[in-house]
């Protein structure tokens, strides 16, 4: 099953507990897909350390709003490895529609 995650909560709130909390219940499943748009793209820096979220980037994948990084003042060198900017919010909205089972946002 294909699963989609929203992230808009930044690691100081809540929602980013929330979040995490609820991954755990898919951290093995290989068909995960994570994007990372509005405050969601602060987990997205390198300096950001949390073994859970480390964990699960490394079996999902990992897409980050662009024009959220710019808007923040984060710059492509200031992002973990492996993740994926995308500078459309259609692309997300059409990979959400055609893609997945299930779709959660925190």
């Amino acid at each position: 099953m294909n699963i989609g995650f929203i992230l808009t909560k930044s690691p100081s709130e809540q929602g980013f507990k929330t979040f995490m909390d609820f991954t755990q219940l898919y951290i093995h499943n290989d068909q995960i897909s994570i994007y990372l748009v509005g405050n969601g793209v602060y987990a997205a820096r390198e300096n950001y350390l949390n073994p859970d979220m480390e964990r699960l980037f490394k079996n999902s994948k990992v897409y980050v709003y662009g024009d959220d990084l710019k808007a923040r003042g984060i710059e492509d060198r200031q992002l973990k490895e492996g993740l994926m900017v995308f500078s459309e919010y259609d692309d997300l909205v059409v990979d959400v529609m055609e893609n997945f089972h299930q779709v959660v946002s925190f």
